[in-house]
């Protein structure tokens, strides 16, 4: 599985026109708009320079983006400055939320997570999230924290995690 963390503040060099292109859902708020666009830019983008797909057409079954294809499996996450794409064999799934002050403890006890740190909740909220998303059990996880992010990343086969950092147009592996 390869999980590619995105800069949102990429997007800004990405002509509006060529963006907008990638729209997917109705979204009003401009800043949400740049960054969804940009994540499905980027998936097409991806997929195409580097797992030489070229039919890139995407489905959407509950919301989950399936490619037509079925040549890969794909999932979707952005939070603020970050965007996640996973890129897998299998089903997948994958969140990321930046850690905020907040009272989790309310929250923590309602969803019976174990949560005793800040941390610890946002690792258990988006493992919940990506867990969700895939809609299966899961037999592969992996949560990083990056960058004041925690990022959750699950698998319905046994698999390997390898991470990818954007930097500019190409991509940096990150040893988590």
């Amino acid at each position: 599985m390869d999980i590619y963390i995105l800069k949102i503040d990429e997007a800004d060099k990405i002509s509006e026109n060529d963006l907008i292109k990638f729209n997917k859902k109705k979204i009003t708020h401009n800043e949400k708009l740049k960054a969804h666009c940009f994540v499905y830019y980027m998936t097409d983008k991806i997929l195409k320079d580097i797992y030489n797909i070229h039919n890139t057409e995407l489905e959407f079954i509950k919301n989950k983006p399936y490619l037509k294809t079925r040549e890969k499996f794909i999932s979707l996450s952005h939070s603020d400055e970050f965007a996640v794409l996973v890129v897998s064999n299998s089903e997948c799934g994958c969140d990321i939320e930046k850690i905020k002050k907040r009272n989790f403890k309310k929250i923590a006890d309602y969803m019976k997570f174990k949560s005793e740190t800040l941390q610890e909740f946002y690792k258990d909220w988006t493992k919940f999230e990506a867990s969700y998303k895939m809609g299966m059990p899961v037999h592969s996880e992996k949560t990083i924290l990056y960058n004041n992010y925690s990022l959750s990343v699950v698998s319905s086969v046994q698999e390997t995690f390898d991470f990818y950092i954007q930097t500019g147009t190409s991509f940096s592996k990150y040893i988590a």
